[in-house]
């Protein structure tokens, strides 16, 4: 095996180290960080070690790596990795280029681009348990959602109308490589659209409310396949949304709360209305 300084001239001699912030590998990955540039380019901006790690884990395809000295001596397997990869694509950077195409505060030293994974089409036939984001503006309560739909075993994470993107760096970081773990469904621009899909697939569902005639989290029998539906921040799920509860095409929910607290904020109420799902499903299945 090479030594940790034979890699490192190794990675030099592939594409030169980089200094400087205004860099254009430097200013590329930046540029991710708008939702424009990530869908026109079709790639995405990964920042810290344990984030690249799971995206290239899940195969994601690398596009470009800056990354300092002092991150690949500390990290055994991210050095081996880099090393595997097509010249080119990773490039040695001082500290101040890599915090620079960063968005964080405080850069872990390693920056990356890679393909955006492609998103599904359709929900899989047989899906028994799928989250819906409708209008969550906020991409770290996205990105806390999301993890929460890996970590509850969802099939699927469905955005509806004026989501963050899960694709955000802000929402990557939340969401701590769960984002590759379950499959992303294209966004639907109109709530008809996606409740077309989640019934086409046999899905009841239900949405997050906190009204007079919204049944309590715990008293829904999970075990039957299910949408949950969990709107933005302040305003709930959309207008849409609240006519089809009205119809009795959508079921409402509520986290029975103590006296004077108004409501949980989105990441939470979606959080503990899955943990219920999972709860019943795993007592179902002893």
């Amino acid at each position: 095996a090479c030594s940790t300084a034979g890699q490192v001239r190794m990675l030099m001699a592939r594409s030169g180290e980089i200094t400087s912030p205004k860099n254009p590998a430097v200013l590329a990955l930046r540029r991710l960080e708008q939702r424009r540039h990530r869908e026109r380019e079709g790639l995405i901006l990964l920042e810290g070690v344990r984030l690249v790690a799971d995206a290239l884990a899940a195969g994601c395809e690398p596009v470009s790596v800056l990354v300092t000295e002092s991150v690949l001596a500390e990290h055994a397997d991210l050095r081996q990795t880099c090393d595997a990869m097509d010249v080119g694509v990773v490039t040695l950077a001082h500290e101040r280029a890599v915090a620079a195409a960063c968005t964080t505060i405080t850069p872990q030293g390693i920056a990356a681009s890679v393909r955006r994974p492609t998103p599904l089409a359709r929900l899989p036939d047989g899906a028994r348990l799928v989250l819906v984001l409708d209008g969550v503006r906020d991409p770290g309560n996205v990105g806390t959602l999301v993890r929460g739909a890996a970590g509850f075993g969802c099939d699927a994470v469905l955005c509806v109308g004026s989501c963050a993107d899960v694709w955000s760096p802000k929402a990557l970081r939340s969401a701590m490589g769960a984002t590759f773990r379950v499959p992303q469904l294209e966004p639907a621009r109109e709530w008809s659209e996606a409740r077309r899909e989640l019934e086409r697939v046999g899905l009841r569902v239900y949405a997050a409310d906190g009204g007079a005639n919204a049944r309590a989290h715990y008293d829904i029998e999970w075990t039957s396949p299910a949408a949950i539906t969990i709107g933005g921040e302040g305003h709930g799920v959309s207008a849409a949304v609240r006519a089809d509860m009205a119809s009795g095409t959508v079921q409402p929910v509520a986290i029975p709360m103590a006296a004077g607290l108004e409501s949980l904020n989105a990441a939470m109420a979606g959080t503990v209305i899955l943990a219920e799902a999972a709860r019943q499903r795993a007592l179902a299945a002893l």
